[in-house]
């Protein structure tokens, strides 16, 4: 191909085409229950929280902040290849019109979320007569304009000054959270002054940009690692072969970790131990599910709902643990001699994941106890996480690793 436009016109198909196949395997039937009794449960628990919350309450400061936040993070979608390096050479001249649609697509794509985020604080801004429908209306279109320019921002601050990514996106983050906050509080003039400062910091960085080479490898990492974290995301429900797992050493969970010895006793419990402690998909894939699980028992002010939720996600954390643990295919040196004992790596596993789901039981009888106070409802809801954990533990059957 001679034309970037027609280079990025195949990219995007492909890209398009790539989310599809594994987004068919995310949105399914299970899932979609989920999230109704999640959003069901949670709307109506809103909407009972606005009746009675204070007209004092700071409203304009938590929506402000929230979507200054979801603004702040703006990085470009440029659908950057390694090989990029060699083959763009010829045709470099033609980048600017490439990253002017990869520009386009990364704001387009990113404007639901913080878009979102506005409809879903507009009840409580109304409920703390917290600006006018004049104000909404501005706000939101502010919040087009800067995430578009914030993310035509962030791409010229990569190319002048790597470093600066961060303090830039901290600069964003006040100039965001300021034109909301006054604009609903004080005057629409702080959205449109909002909006002329940061025209003219990304006029600013554009200048720096232009005095600088593109650097291909940085974009072509932050683009490898977008697409790692959605595959990381999509593995959950699905096989991914593009996955590359990563390992972090996490020593402030040492103390959880059973130390080595030389005696052959417990092989298979340390090593599963270490590798779910250290494996950065496993160990996050926990951490989020249990995350969501209490916040659903801190929330979620129907006893039966709560229990659904939980229970499903504890079904949730269970099955996809043992999948990720059982199913590796990596070669330890265990495998060599292993003695009668020792060589069920699925005991071991199933043995790890029974402590998670009592920890996560743990957790979630804590998380209920604001909304429920000391009744038998939290202490039920722990159960539920235990009996459904317990259930799909032994109801899953054991993977068969060839060796």
């Amino acid at each position: 191909m001679n034309s970037m436009h027609d280079i990025w016109g195949q990219r995007f198909f492909h890209y398009v085409n790539e989310l599809q196949k594994y987004m068919r395997y995310v949105f399914t039937g299970h899932l979609a229950i989920v999230f109704m009794f999640a959003i069901g449960a949670g709307g109506y628990a809103y909407s009972e929280w606005l009746k009675e919350v204070p007209v004092s309450f700071p409203s304009a400061l938590i929506v402000s902040f929230i979507i200054a936040l979801i603004l702040m993070k703006s990085a470009p979608t440029t659908l950057l290849k390694p090989a990029d390096i060699v083959y763009f050479l010829p045709l470099e001249h033609q980048l600017p019109g490439y990253m002017k649609r990869s520009l386009s697509w990364s704001t387009f794509s990113q404007l639901p979320l913080p878009l979102i985020a506005v409809v879903v604080s507009l009840p409580l801004l109304k409920a703390t007569e917290v600006g006018t429908g004049i104000d909404y209306i501005l706000a939101v279109l502010l919040i087009i304009a800067l995430k578009g320019l914030f993310v035509g921002t962030e791409y010229n601050v990569r190319i002048a000054n790597n470093e600066f990514v961060w303090p830039d996106r901290m600069i964003r983050f006040v100039l965001a959270f300021l034109a909301i906050y006054f604009g609903l509080t004080w005057s629409p003039i702080a959205f449109i002054a909002g909006i002329l400062v940061a025209i003219l910091y990304t006029k600013w960085w554009e200048k720096q940009a232009v005095q600088k080479p593109f650097p291909y490898e940085q974009f072509i990492e932050l683009e490898q690692n977008r697409m790692m974290r959605f595959y990381r995301f999509a593995n959950y429900f699905t096989e991914v072969p593009h996955l590359v797992g990563s390992v972090s050493k996490r020593n402030w969970l040492k103390f959880a970790m059973k130390s080595a010895t030389f005696e052959r006793r417990d092989v298979q419990a340390y090593l599963v131990g270490r590798t779910f402690i250290r494996t950065d998909d496993t160990f996050w894939l926990w951490l989020r599910l249990t995350v969501l699980s209490a916040l659903g028992a801190f929330l979620i002010p129907i006893p039966i709902v709560s229990f659904i939720f939980v229970g499903a996600l504890a079904f949730a954390t269970a099955v996809q643990l043992i999948l990720a643990l059982e199913g590796g295919v990596e070669f330890t040196m265990d495998q060599l001699f292993p003695e009668e004992e020792e060589r069920s790596q699925s005991k071991a596993v199933r043995a790890l994941v029974r402590k998670l789901i009592m920890l996560q039981a743990i957790l979630l009888l804590l998380a209920a106890l604001p909304l429920y106070g000391l009744s038998l409802i939290p202490v039920l809801i722990a159960v539920v996480a235990v009996i459904i954990g317990e259930a799909t533990i032994r109801l899953t059957k054991e993977q068969e690793v060839e060796i």
